[in-house]
């Protein structure tokens, strides 16, 4: 018997890494639920977008729900590992704080993934990932307050800052700006590098320790 269309118009030349087929089904995943929701994504869609048979695809997710809740895993995972290769290791508060605002503010695929991740219709099957999302804005939030307490031993940030509600609230100031520039009707948006550039100076003119 011949292999249907479906299974063969998608079929990768070689075998492909699972970890590489993985990465690309939920780059997929999240341009589609990104532009067309929750309930408006259907897997064959995911499929074709991702460049694999349907088969291929529900070998590794059997439902939509399954997609969704491995996706959210897998941003909030995405989203440490930038934390730690590019926050936590900066030579400086300034150059720490700067770069995890503007990178959060403007790279597109953080936008596409908050915009996937927070459409009202995902919210449902979220609420089963919430213990997983908590962990994950848990880390964020430690990986802030390390970078903070760091300046305030070195004297580069004050030292009369609550380390700890600073963390809190840069952690729940970027989600916040993520999510308004996420939705198609913000209710107030950064326009522009200007705007961006505006925020990060007020930013870290309320952290850092006057200069001599």
């Amino acid at each position: 018997m011949s292999a249907s269309p479906d299974e063969t118009h998608f079929a990768p030349a070689v075998e492909e890494d699972a970890r590489d087929l993985r990465l690309r089904i939920l780059r997929a995943a999240t341009r589609s639920f990104s532009e067309h929701g929750y309930d408006g994504t259907r897997m064959t869609r995911v499929a074709r977008d991702a460049g694999v048979s349907r088969a291929t695809l529900y070998k590794r997710f059997s439902t939509k729900a399954e997609l969704l809740r491995a996706l959210n895993e897998f941003v909030i995972s995405e989203w440490r590992v930038w934390l730690q290769a590019s926050v936590a290791v900066a030579p400086s508060v300034r150059v720490a704080i700067d770069r995890w605002l503007r990178e959060g503010l403007t790279d597109e695929d953080r936008t596409q993934s908050v915009r996937a991740l927070t459409a009202e219709d995902a919210q449902g099957e979220l609420l089963l990932d919430q213990a997983i999302t908590e962990r994950g804005l848990e880390e964020t939030r430690q990986v802030l307050a390390l970078v903070l307490r760091r300046g305030v031993e070195s004297g580069e940030v004050r030292r009369d800052l609550d380390v700890d509600a600073t963390a809190r609230a840069l952690q729940s100031l970027l989600l916040g700006l993520q999510r308004n520039r996420a939705t198609t009707r913000p209710i107030a948006a950064l326009e522009g590098e200007r705007d961006v550039d505006a925020l990060v100076d007020l930013v870290l003119a309320g952290l850092l320790a006057p200069t001599p």
